[in-house]
């Protein structure tokens, strides 16, 4: 492996050497070679082939403006990121203007690595867009060559294996954003959507998201940064980024990201997929979160500036007997296979069952609550929503010790499918019985399912009060000014 290695680096010295004798471009060296992604071209190639050939392509009804994709080592994000990636094969895409967060560097503004440069994989070189680049930097002072911010930055380096792959012939934009603040997120928007777009362009956001948390602890941070790219809410995006009600390494040039597609006609989203490294890794005690997406102006669009879209979502979930009767099997299925081995079976579903859902998988033994989680956006289909959320309630709630073996018998399982959030602008919308609550203050969010309220015999104001305790706030919290509350609907089910 060393002499592989040793023979590596010398033809990445000799690419470069070559380049440098003939004066044709500077040649980015690769810095995460070896490190976040495979240094041999085989390897690298098989590992990208498996993740892309894993992906079922979903159907995009119009012209892809841009893409969200992760920029963590490949073993862990790449399948999440081919999800992405898949629709760009026999696109005819053959300019990609990329954008993410400088981890290793600070300066102020934005560096576009380019023109006259090229960047080299094992995969083979890539090469900048000469005019596009220009464009670019010529946009404003702001943007401008820094070429120490690109030398050891990752996150647009390994975005390069994908796009070889999918993509017959292209160029780039490499574009790195410094300081993440509101100006700069302007003018990277500004920038994108001014630059010649055609419809063989596209944009990449890269960006990771919730760092270092459990995956419990962390998903109402993604959950929160989910629901604002599902709406195309780019103002309420960084005012969460900015509040540290999400967290994306990359989340400030996905802003700007979102800003420049929705100027350039983008009027529709799809989270293609979510994950995060605890599903490779096995240990869900401490991940790092990815999330997939597309963004793209839909057929029928005649927008410019188009208005912000409602989830594509229905009102409610129409869930059939049957359908209720195999989610209850998956989710008993799911905890007794994860407890034995630590494996999550498969299972054939009804196409009701493959859309995408969200849902919350409710344990109780002895008529006590033994553990309970459940994701409030749709990001996966309903069945696999279901299966993931019962592994952890089992393994993962804080509140409780996971669940054992010996356990499950007395195990009973009750499954809530829920209707997308919506925001409250009057408590009078309220009705309980009926409606969940969800209460967000700053960092601080609480949800309480809609039977919770039944099962206590409370009121309104008692429902309102104790999902403010629940997030951690005082009861009266929800009169506050910047305090948000949403209402859900549900469909409860139980063995």
């Amino acid at each position: 492996m060393k002499i592989i290695a040793i023979l590596q680096f010398l033809a990445f010295s000799f690419a470069f050497a070559m380049s440098a004798d003939t004066g044709l471009a500077e040649t980015r060296q690769p810095a995460v070679a070896g490190a976040f992604y495979s240094a041999n071209a085989d390897e690298l190639t098989r590992t990208v082939t498996q993740h892309l050939q894993q992906v079922d392509v979903p159907e995009i009804d119009g012209q892809i403006i841009a893409l969200i994709v992760p920029h963590a080592g490949l073993v862990y994000s790449g399948a999440i990121a081919a999800h992405s990636y898949k629709l760009l094969e026999n696109s005819g895409i053959n300019k990609v203007i990329l954008c993410g967060p400088s981890h290793r560097y600070r300066f102020e503004g934005i560096s576009i690595y380019g023109p006259g440069v090229d960047w080299l994989t094992p995969l083979g070189t890539v090469k900048c867009h000469n005019d596009l680049c220009n464009q670019m930097i010529d946009h404003d002072k702001m943007i401008r060559v820094v070429s120490d911010a690109h030398t050891q930055e990752h996150c647009l380096e390994v975005q390069l294996p994908y796009l070889q792959t999918v993509l017959d012939d292209f160029t780039i934009v490499p574009a790195i954003m410094g300081r993440p603040d509101t100006k700069t997120i302007n003018t990277l928007a500004k920038a994108l959507s001014s630059v010649d777009f055609d419809d063989q362009t596209i944009i990449v956001a890269s960006t990771d998201w919730q760092h270092y948390m459990s995956a419990t602890e962390g998903w109402p941070y993604d959950s929160a940064g989910l629901e604002c790219i599902k709406a195309l809410d780019d103002n309420r995006l960084e005012k969460y980024l900015a509040e540290e009600k999400t967290q994306a390494c990359g989340g400030a040039s996905t802003v700007s990201v979102i800003k420049a597609a929705k100027a350039l006609g983008a009027d529709k989203v799809k989270i293609l997929k979510y994950g995060d490294s605890g599903d490779v890794s096995g240990d869900k005690s401490s991940v790092v979160s990815y999330i997939a997406a597309v963004i793209y102006k839909s057929d029928d669009s005649q927008a410019v500036n188009p208005k912000v879209e409602e989830s594509d979502l229905p009102e409610k979930m129409f869930v059939t007997d049957d359908d209720k009767a195999q989610l209850l099997v998956i989710a008993r299925k799911t905890i007794e296979s994860y407890l034995a081995d630590g494996t999550t079976p498969t299972f054939e579903v009804s196409d009701n069952l493959k859309q995408m859902g969200a849902a919350f998988v409710t344990l109780n033994k002895q008529g006590q609550l033994r553990g309970c989680i459940g994701h409030t956006v749709a990001i996966k289909p309903l069945h696999e929503t279901v299966s993931y959320c019962a592994i952890q309630a089992a393994v993962s709630d804080p509140r409780f010790p996971p669940v054992t073996a010996n356990e499950l018998d007395e195990i009973h399982i009750e499954i809530s499918v829920l209707t997308p959030l919506q925001r409250v602008a009057s408590l009078d919308e309220i009705e309980v019985g009926r409606d969940g609550l969800m209460i967000i203050k700053g960092r601080y969010r609480g949800l309480l399912l809609p039977q919770v309220a039944t099962d206590y015999g409370w009121d309104r104001t008692a429902f309102l009060e104790n999902t403010c305790r629940k997030a951690n706030l005082f009861p009266n919290a929800y009169k506050e000014k910047d305090t948000e509350i949403y209402k859900f609907q549900a469909i409860i089910f139980e063995e």
